[in-house]
């Protein structure tokens, strides 16, 4: 990285780390087009190959294949952290907020703490409906965050996501013939399972696979 970047270039590479670093992926190109306010596509990947020829990333053929080549300091930044969109909370309570995907910010992580898992989204748990329930050490308590792959396959005994009644709830699972059952695991004796049929609306959303403690509350 010999090579001096022009002031645009460093402004390129800076927002390409940044989008790195809050998303866990690399930008597409129509992203980077909007973040740098260039009116074509081919001007955004000019730069792209002025930063490549000059050594300080590298592209490839795959969707968002821009890899950045870092510095010795910052290497294990970009390839060890992940970022995990929060998309709203999960009820550990009776299904009473709609599920609907906000924003609200990112999680990063070390790629090891999810093992190399993909399709994911974070939630912030709401409710005591599950504050017995110990996943890889940690409890499902109010106000912690929940790591959810889409869509994953689960087992009876996993934790899931469901929507019920267009209602987001977290909840252990267990399928018997017709029968699903959302049941909880806590303190609190007013919480009790939820018994829906196999062919009914509701969906599983994902299966919780990490609980990641908030220092914050």
């Amino acid at each position: 990285m010999d090579e001096k970047l022009t002031e645009k270039q460093e402004n390129v590479l800076r927002i390409v780390r940044n989008f790195f670093l809050d998303n866990g992926y690399a930008p597409s190109l129509t992203e980077l087009q909007t973040l740098l306010n260039i009116s074509t596509k081919r001007g955004v990947v000019g730069h792209l190959e002025a930063l490549e020829r000059k050594g300080y990333i590298i592209r490839t053929s795959e969707a968002r294949g821009i890899q950045i080549i870092a510095d010795e300091d910052d290497q294990e930044v970009y390839e060890y952290l992940v970022g995990i969109p929060i998309l709203g909370y999960a009820n550990a309570g009776t299904p009473m907020v709609i599920a609907q995907e906000q924003s609200l910010g990112t999680l990063q992580a070390d790629r090891s703490l999810v093992g190399g898992s993909k399709d994911l989204f974070g939630l912030i748990i709401k409710g005591d409906s599950m504050n017995m329930r110990d996943l890889n050490g940690k409890k499902l308590e109010e106000g912690h965050y929940l790591v959810v792959q889409r869509d994953s396959d689960f087992e009876n005994g996993d934790v899931v996501v469901a929507i019920v009644d267009g209602c987001a709830t977290v909840k252990n699972i267990r399928k018997e013939d017709d029968v699903v059952i959302l049941y909880p695991q806590s303190s609190n004796p007013i919480h009790k399972p939820i018994y829906l049929d196999v062919n009914s609306d509701s969906m599983i959303n994902g299966k919780v696979i990490k609980v990641l403690e908030n220092p914050n509350i």
